[in-house]
């Protein structure tokens, strides 16, 4: 919060990148632990899961949240008000959030952990992770130039959220696969499904969320031009790379190639977590220019 208050704010796109970085890390692990825990829920419901990779992720997933506690606890989003035009109130309420949700993933680690877990236990840890988005979207909310974007950026956090815990759910079970090969592939390949679903959709409703941001020109390529960089490594990213690496994926994992696609996932998953935190950096830039 200091930092902020002290550094003059300029138009300065690289100023605004590099003041916004740990607003970007936060939003990137919180949405990568909502999307994972929601990705695993999912593949649960449908069956396939064992219970030793339920209760590994489940850990995992409760270390990622706590470490994006920290980091918003390090930096309280309420504290960019002078720098982006957001819900401060909201903001500052996000911390309370992350916490409420570090609690109910630990909770849940412990039951499951304990035995398996049960329908209250995963309703409330999902209950926390989309009360924790709905956050995350009434804070930028303010950003919108309509009411119509305003959904769009709604739909665009959790979109980011289905990519980066698909992502890592994906990869994680494709290890899984490595130590237990006789599991049922189906699973797998809904990950890989889910990843490659909202990958699309997030590559389409991304840059047309930017363009409709309040001090947008409405222009589709306009906010794209403002740091070439970012937008380039955006696209690299968040979009071709895990584009071919899932795409490529889903018929090795059909194949039961599970080495192959685990790699496959694993590269895929390198490039989204940096295009991710771009594509967050890009969005800051350009709803403050």
């Amino acid at each position: 919060m200091a930092l902020l208050d002290t550094v003059p704010i300029t138009s300065c796109h690289e100023c605004v990148a590099m003041l916004t970085l740990p607003l970007a890390l936060f939003l990137l692990l919180a949405e990568t632990a909502v999307g994972g825990f929601a990705t695993v829920a999912y593949l649960r419901l449908t069956g396939g899961l064992t219970h030793g990779f339920l209760k590994f992720i489940a850990v995992t997933y409760a270390i990622l949240g706590g470490l994006a506690f920290l980091v918003v606890l390090a930096g309280p989003p309420g504290s960019y008000h002078r720098l982006l035009a957001i819900n401060q109130p909201v903001a500052q309420a996000l911390l309370f959030l992350q916490g409420v949700l570090v609690l109910a993933l630990i909770a849940h680690a412990v039951v499951i952990w304990r035995r398996d877990a049960s329908t209250l236990s995963w309703a409330l840890t999902l209950s926390a992770s989309a009360l924790l988005l709905a956050g995350i979207a009434a804070a930028l909310w303010p950003l919108a130039g309509s009411l119509l974007n305003g959904a769009a950026i709604a739909l665009v956090v959790a979109l980011s959220a289905a990519v980066l815990g698909a992502a890592t759910t994906g990869m994680l079970l494709g290890h899984w696969y490595l130590v237990t090969p006789t599991l049922t592939n189906r699973p797998l390949l809904r990950a890989i499904g889910v990843l490659l679903v909202s990958l699309v959709l997030q590559a389409v409703l991304f840059p047309l969320t930017l363009r409709g941001l309040a001090h947008g020109s409405g222009s589709l390529t306009h906010p794209l031009t403002l740091s070439p960089v970012l937008s380039v490594l955006w696209a690299l990213g968040a979009v071709f790379l895990p584009l071919v690496a899932a795409g490529l994926a889903l018929p090795t994992c059909r194949l039961r190639s599970f080495m192959s696609t685990t790699g496959l996932l694993y590269l895929a998953m390198i490039a989204i977590l940096p295009g991710q935190l771009l594509g967050q950096l890009l969005f800051f830039v350009a709803a403050s220019a």
